[in-house]
């Protein structure tokens, strides 16, 4: 391989080596979902199957064939994993990650061209593949991914911090992944439940409340009141008279008397001392 791209591999990951725990730990966490961006078909199909025979513990939820769908993508699936060519018609990989306003995925650029190395160390890649992409590469690559996620979990809870986990939702046929954050609240309809984001869309789901509550299971929601669960960082202010919540939406909702308390108490953990 170039020195080139050797060196600057080298400061794209700063892991140490993984000890014999953290390998048997990998094989247990969950599978992490990756999407996988090239204009060129073979490119596409050769990276896939070689992720499908290296590294079972990450699957791959889709691909693009642009930079365009790939940006759909990105904010509609919320993948773990981007792998993506740099050089693409119409618009580079490199332009699409300034036309993202955040990135909470791991980034790994692939591509024939070596020069692309230093300004992907620039763009915070996680990692930097060079075409044909060598199988111990991938392997070591995917293995470094997985440590990485393995040692930024939330302490205590064998998962991604809640700000980052998403939300496997089934609608019409089609699989999608919702981020937690982007949750504003959920508001109970009978036996179905309507999330409200935060980019103002609504999704209804065949799942009632109490079930949502379930798979929203963390420190970032609260159920202030029979028909509705709050993300709490979205909560700005609450009126203990008339007993509403007011989110940052200007939503008003109703918060059942014997909740307050626990309520406060939530949103005081959330804000420094």
């Amino acid at each position: 391989m170039n020195s080139h791209v050797t060196l600057a591999n080298k400061a794209l990951w700063r892991l140490k080596p993984p000890s014999f725990l953290e390998e048997n730990l990998v094989n247990m966490l969950r599978q992490l979902h990756a999407l996988v961006v090239d204009d060129e078909p073979h490119c596409r199909d050769l990276l896939c199957r070689q992720l499908e025979r290296t590294c079972p513990s990450i699957s791959i939820m889709q691909t693009a064939t642009g930079a365009k769908e790939a940006e759909r993508m990105i904010q509609d699936l919320a993948p773990d994993v981007v792998f993506m060519d740099i050089h693409m018609p119409h618009r580079s990989g490199l332009e699409l990650l300034e036309a993202l306003s955040e990135r909470d995925f791991y980034l790994v650029f692939t591509t024939a061209h070596d020069r692309y190395a230093v300004e992907a160390i620039r763009k915070q890649a996680f990692d930097y593949l060079l075409k044909p992409i060598n199988r111990d590469d991938l392997q070591a690559c995917t293995r470094r991914i997985l440590l990485h996620f393995y040692h930024h979990r939330t302490p205590g809870k064998g998962a991604l911090s809640p700000a980052t986990r998403r939300l496997e939702i089934l609608t019409s046929g089609k699989r999608r992944f919702v981020r937690h954050k982007d949750i504003v609240h959920a508001e109970a309809e009978g036996s179905y439940t309507t999330l409200h984001l935060a980019n103002g869309r609504r999704i209804t789901m065949s799942k009632n409340l109490k079930r949502m509550e379930e798979m929203l299971n963390n420190e970032m929601f609260f159920r202030p009141h029979n028909s509705h669960l709050v993300q709490l960082h979205r909560v700005d202010s609450c009126n203990y008279r008339d007993n509403t919540v007011v989110l940052d939406t200007g939503a008003v909702l109703p918060m059942a008397v014997r909740k307050r308390e626990a309520l406060k108490q939530q949103l005081s953990l959330l804000m420094p001392a």
